[in-house]
Order: structure tokens, then sequence, then C-alpha cells
């Protein structure tokens, strides 16, 4: 959402090129207008998985209906229908229009949907049934949560097959979707950046300490998303718990809300702080002040957060399970190879924490990093949306200008 939000502000000021209208699932039906060519549709789900109370654990919902009316009235009238998802009910809505109107398709994936879908159904049998015989039954030998995985890659299959081209961030989609489209139907897309909102300049740390209660003589470890399994946190916070065991002076913030949060807070104690969900605003502050980001999440199709803590002048630790991996390099952080292994994580951190002048180095490295190879969001817009948005309305292929700009 984050990413739909920032590609709308960069249309805002491209009047002349694109008029865009965003749908958003929502509590209500809502309209909001952001520019003379930029607005925000909410529309409130048919049958929410909200409504089911054994999938209370799950981080974020979504309607599982498999048709949404007002939805599908709403884009009958489209040049381009652009899908972010190929599993639910906004996605099949979609489909069902562009075949019926002959509306051309263009399709981006931003969460590893088919990873997240084998995590969390797991989890939803270990709540149900707990992990006894039972459970392991079901996920080890029958293979219920791999199955559920595999369920969700072969509805992305038949999605991007329907659509004029499809957009992928890491190398594993463009592999997998060269499956079902032919290169030449295939594009790169990046993410941006805000690098006036992402900056050093916020860097406070007396005022947070004053703000939080955190020690302006630790070490800051900031980790920023959902605060559950999914993000592969808890391995971070037991890494952590070596680090302290070790006597290493470090404390763990963790902004956002999860079911792990009670459990971080029990295992680190004084020696880490779980605000919850912070606006943006707040966010881009928490990123000034790191003096280390932390990522342990493996199920990213690239990792928008990690690019905003390099903007800010955050060195990071990344799994190498995530697209921007490829671009932390010595000087801005560390990649962790064996991200499920809190061992290898406290082993890559420690040289780290116990190096002031060396994070202070990356620091400037990280900020220098970023704005050289982070792209703006406008930047994005043009390059790697607008000419297959503008080829598809036309039914062409992509320019090879284009094309090329996006790899």
């Amino acid at each position: 959402m984050k990413c739909w939000e920032r590609f709308a502000e960069a249309a805002a000021g491209m009047p002349e090129a694109v008029d865009l209208t965003v749908h958003f699932q929502g509590e209500t039906e809502a309209s909001h207008t952001i520019a003379p060519n930029v607005r925000y549709r909410l529309h409130a789900p048919v049958f929410s998985t909200g409504r089911l109370p054994f999938l209370s654990h799950i981080p974020d919902h979504t309607d599982l209906a498999p048709h949404h009316p007002r939805l599908a009235k709403a884009l009958a009238d489209y040049d381009v229908i652009h899908t972010t998802d190929a599993f639910f009910n906004f996605s099949r809505t979609a489909a069902r229009v562009a075949r019926r109107h002959d509306i051309p398709l263009v399709n981006s994936i931003h969460t590893d949907t088919p990873n997240y879908t084998r995590v969390f159904t797991a989890r939803t049998i270990q709540r149900l049934v707990g992990s006894g015989w039972l459970g392991r039954l079901l996920v080890e030998r029958l293979r219920l949560a791999e199955r559920a995985g595999d369920d969700m890659l072969r509805k992305l299959d038949r999605h991007q097959r329907a659509c004029a081209f499809a957009l992928v961030s890491q190398d594993s989609e463009y592999q997998r979707a060269r499956h079902v489209l032919p290169a030449e139907r295939l594009g790169h897309l990046r993410r941006g950046i805000d690098r006036d909102a992402f900056t050093p300049a916020k860097r406070d740390r007396d005022a947070l300490a004053h703000r939080l209660g955190i020690p302006a003589d630790r070490v800051l470890l900031l980790f920023a998303g959902r605060v559950d399994r999914g993000k592969n946190v808890m391995t971070l916070a037991l890494a952590v718990r070596r680090l302290l065991d070790e006597g290493l002076p470090v404390h763990l913030l963790c902004a956002g809300r999860g079911e792990d949060q009670a459990t971080i807070l029990g295992l680190l104690g004084e020696h880490a702080t779980c605000p919850g969900a912070v606006p943006q605003p707040e966010l881009q502050v928490l990123h000034a002040n790191a003096d280390l980001f932390a990522f342990p999440s493996e199920f990213e199709t690239f990792g928008n957060v990690v690019a905003e803590a390099l903007t800010s002048g955050a060195p990071v630790a990344v799994s190498d399970k995530i697209a921007i991996s490829r671009i932390v390099s010595a000087d801005v952080g560390v990649v962790v190879a064996d991200s499920r292994n809190p061992g290898a994580w406290a082993a890559a951190l420690a040289g780290l924490v116990a190096d002031r002048a060396r994070l202070a180095a990356m620091r400037v490295a990280a900020r220098r990093k970023a704005q050289a190879e982070i792209p703006s969001w406008r930047e994005v817009l043009e390059a790697d949306l607008l000419p297959y948005w503008r080829a598809a309305a036309a039914r062409e292929a992509v320019p090879c200008s284009a094309a090329a700009s996006s790899s």
C-alpha cells in the first residue's frame, strides 16, 4: 500500500502523462482526491477473512469472495488495469472485467504471498490442533502448508498468463514468469525513495532517549515491519539476546505490530522497545536514529524498508533471500546467508556492534550508496511503469529503450 501511495504522489506531478485511480480495500466505500489526475477509491470487502475467528492471528486481512460487484463496476472504463496480486478478490475481479471489456492487464507482485501462505497455514494448523502428532501429520506428512503455497503459485501463473505485461522485482520472479510469458512481455519494477523524507538530518539520539527511554550510549538496532514469524523477527531477537549475553551494549527497537511483541519483550526485557505501529514521520526519525537496521525477513519481493534505512544513513543487515540484498556491499552492511539461524545473525552483528567507528563510516557510505543507486518514485514511475502502461493501452510491444532503462 505504501508503495502505491508513493506512486500516486509521483503521478500527481505528471498530469499530462497519466490519470491514475488506485483502488484499495477499506472498511467502507469512500473516495479521496489526491490531485485532479489522481484519486483513491476504497471498497469494503464482500467477505473479509477478519470475519473468521480462527484467522485472527494473520497480519493482514483480505477478501475471500470470488467477485466484487462494486469494484467491477468501477473498473469497466479504464484504458489499462494494473493488478498487484494474483490471488484474491480484487485481482480476480479485475481479470474478469478485463476479459469482459477487453481491457489490457499489467501485473506486479508486491508481497510474496505463496511463501506467506505456507508460513501462516502452518501457524493456523498449529493453533487449531496443536504441535502434537496431528499437527505434524498435517504439516510434515500431508504437507498441507506446502500445498497451499503451491496452489498460490498456480494462481499466479494463470493470472500472469492473462496479462499483457508482468513486472517483476527479482531474478526468481523473472525465472518463474518466463514459464508462462515470453521475455518481451516481462519488465523489471524497482522501488523508489523520498530522499527528503528519509535523511540523516533527522538524527537526534538525545531526543529519542527522552521520548522512548532508550539510552543514547546503546547501539540501537532497528527492525521495521510486522513483528511476527512471517518476518522472521524472533531469529533477530534471539541473536540480540546472544549479543547481550556477551556483554555488548545493544538495544532492539521493533517498529510494527505483531503477535511476537510480548515474546520479544519477555526475552530482552529493558533492552527492547516495541512501540507498535508508528506513523511515517515517526518511522523516518527512527531510521535516522538507528545505528544499524536489521531485517531478517526472507519473503520480500524487494524490501522497501531497507532502502529507507540506507537513505537515512543507517547501515543494514539483511537476509540474502530478498532482492535489495544485491546492493548491500561490505561498506554499508552485511548480508546473512543462514538467515534462520540466530547464531549466524549474532556473528554478523557482533563485529559491527563492537566497532562504533566502523558504524559511523558506514552511515556515510549508506547514504551515498542510496543516493547513487536507489531512484526516486517519479523516476520509477516514468521508467518502469508508464512505458508498459502505454504499450498495453496501444496493444504494442514495450519500446526497447524502456525495457533497457528498467533492467
